[in-house]
């Protein structure tokens, strides 16, 4: 992946234009109709220009039969014209001055080949003319901010705007992010339908948005990401100005794939990939349009929080061991309570209450209110939090404000007032922003997030994992330059000779090529040895008998050797017997390197037998990555335990791992553009000894 710095461009014109030409006008088109009285009915304060080749009157208003005939100048166009059309809209309005466009019109890569060379077309175009290009094949844009509606179909909004941009490459998809928004008064800084993204791309608008100052969080629907280096860049300027990106991207399966491809012409890539992308750069991956809004509503309110953990408080003991359970699956911590917390908390609580974290004030406070204000102030003052929640629900109607209710939110929100550290009110359920509940909210001030517990947990823990993203340093890890060789180190003895000039700890080798030399080459290693058969036309060698372990005494290996120079399938080249040292049983992990057509060389890190071959259990970074990063990989394993140690295995030195991980990672790298694949199967680790003793490597066609 060529990271290189995210593309600057001036979006001035395209998202606080003074004026706009919707060209193509007609009262035909509900998308023309929509667009208008969007601007119209939402007062959008610049000017608005029809433009329809017939002239005439379009939705009760005179229409320019040119962008040029308008006089007058213009920012941005809305391009509604058939793609028959396209290149003459185009000329006109770069005529009339204007340097940015969306464009509506669909037709274009999402159908095909010959949509794909139309979309070609149009890059070129806009290019030529020195416009910016949103779309084709989107619904256009809305900045809350500075109120400029440019939407072709309807939305809902919140009431009063906020600091998340929602980008999203499926116009629809925002328009349901927005609604749910809306429902739960949390506010947006900017929606953005890229669609196909023939010029300007998510990656690129991203990057704009990091330096307006309301964003403070990036709401991303990808299907696809377009230019990886591009994105990178942009990533990780949003975690060095910390500003989360919460992303939701498509591609698990095939049916998504084949969708994605026929929506906008998407190559959705390899998701596994993608995930270890996100890890890489510290993106917040989700899988809801809910965790989507959430998350990013979330980490707005609390910024970056300490790993310590988050305390709760809540009147019901069930919620208390479903907001725990749901926390031990996404790694939400939730520390004990101390000592002193412990014995402040018998003080205030009921004799039949029992402090805990998460704390169940009980019952008693239905006659005693107050019991919320008293769990929340001691809870919060607790250096063992770095956060602080409650769960408890806004009235959506005006008969559920009643008298404990309402004495209730009273002393939640002074308990959570009185917080030093970021503290939040969680409904129980998710539950919409109705008008009582708003005018609730506005009496009392409640940072109050109706998302229900499992979104909440999400939200917190996904606000935790970024914050130590933010917090870790994110410097990437230096390239090494190719080596400009045209070779590929094919056999195994040449590929571990390869490994170990790259600093990559390889086990000791010796090729016999005959039974005496064997047997001579195990005297020098000492001890048992394994014996391999080292040929550049057999990669499985175990599949044909040609591995034997455990040998020991000069009979033994002399009868091996004969037994696997004769297992040589006929024609086969053979060089001759691999001689090792026979290793003590450890762990044995994959480390596989490959090009990946969308983020370029990656590496995969697995335990080896079944987690691998049956689980999959495997991480996956794009490279280069530091040892600290291969560190991490690790630990993201569903098999990590394992490293700790298990059945007479000593616990893995994981800085020596890390290491040996990033080493093969450079030695990936320094074969430059021929390199296909390079694999380390197994490296072994047992304590701090690290080894690779086994390799393969291949070349691209």
């Amino acid at each position: 992946m060529n990271e290189a710095a995210a593309q600057t461009r001036d979006l001035s014109t395209m998202l606080r234009p003074r004026s706009v030409a919707l060209i193509g006008a007609t009262d035909r088109s509900l998308w023309s109709r929509g667009t208008f009285d969007n601007l119209v009915n939402r007062k959008y304060a610049g000017e608005i220009h029809l433009v329809s080749r017939r002239g005439g009157t379009v939705h009760g208003r005179p229409a320019a039969t040119s962008c040029v005939a308008v006089g007058e100048p213009i920012d941005l166009g809305l391009i509604m014209v058939p793609q028959a059309a396209m290149e003459e809209a185009l000329a006109d309005l770069a005529a009339a001055g204007a340097r940015s466009a969306i464009m509506l019109t669909s037709g274009f890569a999402e159908t095909g080949a010959d949509g794909r060379g139309l979309q070609e077309r149009l890059a070129v175009l806009v290019h030529q003319h020195g416009i910016s290009l949103l779309g084709p094949n989107c619904l256009g844009l809305v900045n809350f901010l500075d109120n400029v509606p440019l939407w072709t179909g309807g939305f809902r909004s919140p009431r009063t705007p906020g600091g998340i941009a929602v980008v999203a490459q499926s116009g629809a998809t925002a328009s349901f992010i927005a609604a749910l928004a809306q429902q739960q008064e949390i506010g947006l800084s900017h929606m953005i339908s890229t669609g196909n993204e023939a010029d300007l791309d998510a990656a690129t608008f991203i990057d704009h948005l990091l330096d307006v100052p309301e964003v403070r969080a990036i709401a991303l629907f990808a299907e696809t990401i377009r230019d990886a280096g591009r994105f990178a860049a942009a990533a990780r300027r949003a975690l060095v100005a910390r500003k989360p990106i919460v992303a939701l991207k498509i591609g698990l399966s095939e049916i998504t794939a084949r969708s994605a491809q026929a929506h906008t012409g998407a190559l959705v890539g390899d998701d596994r990939v993608f995930t270890g992308v996100c890890r890489q750069l510290g993106i917040v991956r989700v899988e809801s349009i809910e965790d989507l809004l959430f998350t990013a509503d979330v980490i707005t309110r609390t910024g970056v929080v300490p790993r310590t953990g988050v305390g709760l408080v809540s009147v019901s003991g069930g919620a208390c061991e479903i907001f725990a359970d749901r926390a031990s699956v996404t790694a939400l911590p939730i520390p004990a309570l101390s000592q002193t917390a412990t014995a402040a908390l018998r003080e205030a609580l009921p004799a039949f209450g029992t402090p805990h974290n998460p704390l169940d004030i009980t019952g008693g406070a239905v006659l005693q209110p107050d019991l919320f204000e008293q769990g929340l102030r001691i809870m919060g003052a607790q250096p063992e939090f770095s956060a602080l929640a409650c769960l408890f629900d806004v009235p959506t109607l005006e008969e559920g404000a009643t008298e404990f209710v309402m004495a209730a939110l009273k002393h939640i929100g002074a308990g959570l007032k009185a917080a030093p550290i970021p503290a939040l009110m969680i409904s129980h359920t998710l539950k919409p922003v109705t008008e009582t509940s708003y005018r609730v909210l506005q009496e009392t001030g409640l940072p109050y997030v109706g998302c229900g517990i499992h979104h909440g947990v999400t939200a917190l823990g996904n606000a935790f994992w970024w914050s130590e993203q933010v917090q870790r340093d994110a410097t990437p890890a230096a390239a090494p330059q190719a080596s400009g060789l045209h070779w590929l180190p094919f056999s195994e003895r040449a590929a571990l000779a390869y490994l170990a000039e790259h600093n990559v700890p390889v086990i000791p080798t010796e090729l016999a090529i005959d039974a005496e030399h064997a047997v001579a080459a195990a005297r020098r290693l000492g001890g048992r040895v394994v014996l391999k058969i080292a040929s550049d036309d057999i990669q499985h060698k175990s599949d044909i008998g040609g591995v034997a372990l455990n040998l020991e005494g000069d009979q033994a290996i002399q009868a091996a050797y004969e037994r696997i120079r004769a297992a040589a399938p006929a024609g086969a080249q053979v060089d001759g017997v691999l001689v090792a040292p026979m290793r003590d049983s450890g762990l044995e992990l994959l480390v596989g390197c490959t090009r990946d057509a969308q983020w370029g060389p990656v590496i995969a890190v697995g335990l080896g037998g079944v987690w691998v071959e049956v689980l999959q259990d495997v991480a996956l970074r794009p490279l280069p990555v530091t040892p600290d990063e291969a560190k991490r990989m690790l630990g993201e394993l569903r098999g990590a335990a394992m490293l700790a140690g298990a059945r007479g295995i000593p616990a893995a030195d994981l800085d020596t791992v890390g290491a040996a991980i990033a080493a093969i990672g450079n030695a990936a790298l320094a074969l430059g553009p021929d390199l296909d694949t390079l694999e380390v199967n197994p490296l072994w680790v047992r304590g701090s000894q690290v080894e690779a003793l086994d390799a393969l490597a291949t070349r691209k066609q």
